[in-house]
């Protein structure tokens, strides 16, 4: 008779429960069902967060698996935290105080659920464990006490249920310091220490007497699946950090200290970091950063969660080589919100020194100050500007209206001057200024207040535009190539200046910058692709251009330009092609679009080709749709 193979793996288990749940069941079972249903919900959140998997849930008990050592003690930390403040504003009947215990070890796997040796330990360090702590077994501690800044104390050898166990507290606050029973300890380690012992193992490594190796910290990514080679320079992607109060009116917070940290990035020429829109694709999913990594073809990923009780705002932010598997650093900030903009500046700092990269930016909380004047300022940016993306006449008059009631409250706010320029440009570009040289005017005084605050590239495309409204080439050119400069890793700078650059008369190099912007943010706004599409018109790569714009027409965009723009390069390919059937099956679909109010007409189009350099080119291309009985008006 064979034998039943038994599945088994090493892996990380969390165990955690209520502090005197049967008294408290005893005492009112409806309050603390209630309260235990709160609380699980909390601890489920934060388990999906740091990629942990919740695997058995008896009674008020709750077993958690994780990838990571580290992850599963950020995340206990972070959940005893939270439960602290849930306590602090609760009345006492609804309060609850948790044990949590981690182990790493061998489990055995039955379906979902694990059993075993290292399930038991995981237990039995809980019930060691003091009410709102974290006791750790020794080969996590040793794990995590090189990669994270928390503070440890060492209990020695403790027996618990006839099993010897040396065990180690997290230092939280609200937990004493206990008394040890054995005198083996896990010494902390101090910093000399350490850089001793990097310069042992250098000399070992020297000397060929290598023999052992780290383990990584989770699975690492598979860089057969990447997606796109990874950069010659270190490469980042910073997803948005997670809203952990609750409220969806919160989330500006996390998505704008996101944004923040991506900006300061971008500025600088030693990095390469994926763009915001790319990076915002993950917000509110669950998704290991192993998939971020091969996806968006980057080796770090930087993540976190933001959370706002009152007046305090509390961040963790963690940082991993996804590559190799390993948490290069985890950090928690306790801040006033007032403190916004110094906290984003002191995580910045610390990513940049992590990554060993060179600081050359200072300090920039006066800096952010300036731009967004405080978080209902950027709160305010950041809603505005998603109606802007719309590209509709009611997302238009929207962020007008936001846009306005920010500069209102501060008009000598970087981001405020900068909105504002763009508002102008949208009225020339959608037909909705009487007065195009005035708004002309209007836009360029807001984008040349707003760079002379902030020094920013993405001011310098919007005046760049501006130049091309007065058909001034040169200092298009010019405006573009110093926003490339100063915001080499950003985006939506180089593609901007993309557009500028072919407008200019200079397709090949827009084809390059435009190329450039789909690789630094893989999950790029349409108008990149259909943008490049035009500039592989104008030099007659016809073929690379109808794969563009298919490639547009079949993706979910809801963005009007999207499908337009896709649809007449598809029909002007056709004419080119005097391929007529198909190419009056494109004008027949690009007739039917309603475009700000309006059937579709090539005057539409006027911001597109009635600015470009190359008039032949855009008579051509105008020509064909004629020929195709596009009207040139609205009917």
């Amino acid at each position: 008779m064979a034998e039943t193979k038994t599945d088994r793996k090493v892996t990380v288990i969390l165990a955690t429960d209520v502090v005197g749940y049967s008294v408290k069941m005893e005492e009112n079972e409806d309050q603390t069902l209630e309260n235990l249903k709160v609380c699980r919900n909390i601890i489920e959140g934060l388990v999906k967060e740091h990629h942990g998997r919740i695997f058995n849930t008896a009674g008020d008990s709750v077993l958690a698996e994780f990838q990571s050592a580290v992850e599963a003690v950020i995340c206990g930390s972070e959940f005893q935290n939270t439960i602290k403040e849930r306590n602090n504003s609760v009345p006492e009947e609804e309060q609850m105080e948790f044990r949590i215990g981690i182990n790493m070890g061998d489990v055995v796997i039955e379906g979902d659920n694990l059993y075993g040796e290292g399930v038991n330990v995981a237990a039995r360090l809980e019930s060691l464990a003091q009410p709102g702590g974290v006791c750790l077994s020794k080969n996590v501690h040793e794990i995590v006490n090189k990669k994270t800044d928390f503070q440890f104390h060492d209990l020695g050898e403790q027996k618990v249920k006839n099993t010897v166990l040396h065990a180690v507290d997290v230092k939280l606050d609200g937990t004493t310091q206990r008394k040890l029973t054995h005198t083996q300890k896990i010494s902390q380690t101090a910093p000399w220490k350490k850089y001793s012992a990097v310069f042992i193992l250098a000399a070992l490594i020297a000397g060929g007497g290598v023999w052992w190796q780290q383990q990584p910290d989770f699975k690492p990514a598979n860089q057969s699946k990447f997606s796109f080679k990874l950069p010659d320079k270190p490469s980042i992607a910073v997803l948005p950090f997670n809203n952990m109060s609750g409220d969806p009116s919160k989330d500006y917070l996390g998505d704008g200290l996101s944004e923040n940290i991506i900006a300061v990035l971008a500025t600088s020429p030693d990095l390469f970091v994926i763009a915001r829109n790319s990076s915002f694709t993950y917000k509110g999913k669950a998704v290991k950063v192993q998939e971020v990594a091969e996806q968006l073809g980057v080796r770090y990923v930087l993540e976190g969660s933001v959370q706002q009780s009152g007046e305090k705002l509390r961040v963790t932010a963690q940082l991993v080589d996804a590559v190799d598997g390993k948490h290069l650093w985890a950090e928690r900030y306790d801040r006033k919100l007032d403190d916004l903009f110094a906290m984003q500046d002191e995580i910045t700092n610390k990513i940049f020194y992590e990554m060993h990269v060179k600081l050359t930016i200072g300090e920039r909380a006066n800096d952010w100050q300036k731009h967004f004047g405080d978080p209902e300022g950027m709160r305010l940016h950041m809603k505005g500007f998603d109606r802007f993306l719309t590209f509709t006449l009611d997302g238009h008059q929207d962020a007008e209206r936001i846009y306005g009631e920010l500069y209102k409250k501060n008009p000598e706010g970087g981001m405020a001057n900068l909105d504002m320029g763009w508002i102008h440009w949208a009225k020339i570009v959608m037909g909705l200024t009487n007065d195009p040289k005035q708004s002309i005017k209007l836009g360029r005084e807001f984008g040349e207040k707003a760079h002379a605050i902030m020094g920013d590239g993405g001011s310098l495309t919007l005046l760049a535009w501006f130049d091309l409204f007065e058909q001034d080439f040169e200092s298009a050119i010019e405006n573009a190539r110093r926003a490339t400069e100063i915001s080499p890793s950003d985006g939506n700078t180089a593609a901007i200046a993309g557009t500028v650059y072919r407008n200019s008369g200079k397709s090949e190099e827009s084809a390059i910058l435009l190329k450039r912007a789909m690789r630094l943010q893989p999950y790029h706004p349409k108008w990149y692709a259909w943008q490049l599409g035009i500039s592989l018109l104008v030099l007659e790569k016809y073929d690379e251009a109808e794969e563009i714009f298919e490639a547009v027409l079949k993706s979910d965009t809801e963005i009007v330009s999207d499908k337009y723009a896709a649809l007449a390069g598809l029909a002007v390919i056709s004419v080119f092609r005097q391929n007529l059937e198909n190419a009056e099956k494109y004008a027949s679909q690009l007739t039917e679009l309603v475009v700000y109010g309006k059937k579709f007409n090539i005057s539409v189009l006027a911001p597109i080709f009635g600015l470009m350099k190359e008039q032949e080119f855009a008579k051509r291309f105008l020509d064909a749709l004629r020929q195709l009985g596009v009207p040139d008006k609205s009917e």
